[in-house]
């Protein structure tokens, strides 16, 4: 029996399993299928096909991204040793190594989280409280920014233990935000799904309107607002801003563009609440992940059973096949044995007239020796195919004139 559709109206309200609308109620797995403990586990072909399939992706993404970032790279180099020769000529009293020397210097600030830029009058830390609020956050939530990271061997231990501690710490608090957040949803849609209940739409289009919502308003919430609000808050542009937002809430976390890097005199409380928007935004974005994840599910085990459905009908058609020919071979079989079995039949009646015993071989005068039949022989014998060669039976001492004058030889072989 086939397991009911998630997205089939009809079976939707026998169907005790998760679906993809939202519903304000918690969903109860009490289905006699699911008593037994199934395990599914991934076959090589597919493994070794997805594995392909990734590589092939990192392979055209290396591609782009190499025809679109080299160029920049290219000229950034050009630009920076121009820069370096310019500033030689203009300053003689300056040679190439003690240049080199205080770039290395620079460098090895910029990595530390030192801003080089500035006065000495800039007393502003990278590891004030909201900064290292910011940064222990980045780091439960893997996503790592890279912008100020431990380089003392204290920082780097510490770093190690909180780390191990606090990512499975914060994977039951997404988990938890994510279930409410939710609710929270779900009720919302629920009460839309009824609006449109009342205009007589049906459920399979009632689900993706609210998922389309669902998806729609929460990129609203949690992608376009805080884009607007960085783009003022920071001085990016707007696609910084965008390329910011989803760059964090998709854990990646170049760290070329952060949230309270720059030389701006921001609020206490604005680190803090942008990690509270990545929380709320991680959860969002786990539940709509986790919303693709069930549909394609759903979509693989429609599928498979639709190759279930094909292969039986490809069995059962092989079988009809199979039983046909060997239904035609033995008809064709029972054929052939009648007619041997009639061709020995006259060759006794032939040799019981002629008085000759079963076995008795005949010689070169009895072959010649020939009956003449009446009518009413003839059309007894008349029934029965004529003896040619195509049937594979031989007529011994008989001549095209003999068979005119109505005269049978005597059949000796069976070929």
């Amino acid at each position: 029996m086939a397991a009911p559709d998630l997205l089939d109206p009809k079976t939707a309200t026998h169907n005790t399993k998760p679906r993809l609308s939202f519903s304000t109620k918690p969903i109860v797995l009490n289905s006699s299928d699911d008593c037994d403990t199934h395990v599914s586990v991934m076959k090589w072909k597919t493994v070794s096909a997805i594995f392909l399939l990734v590589v092939l992706y990192l392979i055209v993404g290396a591609t782009v991204f190499r025809a679109l970032e080299k160029p920049y790279e290219s000229s950034q180099k050009y630009a920076i040793l121009k820069e370096k020769l310019e500033f030689l000529a203009r300053h003689s009293c300056v040679n190439s190594s003690e240049l080199e020397d205080l770039v290395k210097q620079v460098v090895s600030a910029i990595r530390a989280g030192v801003n080089p830029s500035g006065t000495p009058s800039n007393e502003s830390s990278m590891w004030d409280l909201g900064s290292s609020f910011f940064f222990a956050g980045t780091v439960i939530t893997t996503i790592g920014f890279g912008n100020i990271s431990p380089h003392t061997e204290g920082g780097r231990i510490f770093c190690i233990i909180y780390a191990l501690l606090g990512i499975p710490l914060f994977g039951f608090l997404l988990a938890g935000v994510g279930d409410q957040l939710g609710t929270i949803f779900g009720k919302g849609i629920a009460k839309v799904e009824k609006m449109f209940v009342k205009w007589n739409v049906s459920q399979t289009k009632i689900r993706v309107i609210s998922t389309v919502l669902f998806i729609l308003f929460g990129c609203l919430l949690f992608v376009a607002l805080p884009a607007v609000i960085f783009k003022h808050i920071e001085g990016w542009s707007a696609l910084e801003s965008l390329y910011f937002v989803v760059i964090t809430l998709t854990t990646i976390g170049f760290g070329d563009f952060v949230a309270g890097g720059s030389e701006i005199e921001y609020q206490d409380f604005y680190k803090p609440a942008v990690w509270f928007w990545i929380l709320v935004g991680l959860a969002y974005f786990a539940a709509v992940l986790s919303m693709i994840g069930d549909w394609l599910r759903v979509i693989s085990k429609k599928t498979k059973e639709e190759v279930g459905e094909f292969r039986a009908h490809a069995a059962e058609w092989t079988a009809n096949v199979s039983a046909e020919f060997k239904e035609t071979r033995r008809r064709l079989s029972v054929e052939i044995y009648d007619k041997f079995q009639r061709a020995a039949s006259i060759k006794r009646k032939l040799s019981s007239e002629l008085g000759l015993s079963p076995t008795q071989e005949m010689t070169p005068g009895r072959r010649t020796l020939s009956v003449n039949f009446t009518d009413e022989r003839e059309r007894d014998l008349s029934s029965f195919p004529p003896l040619t060669k195509n049937s594979s039976l031989y007529l011994n001492g008989i001549s095209s004139d003999c068979l005119e004058r109505g005269e049978i030889a005597i059949i000796e072989h069976l070929k």
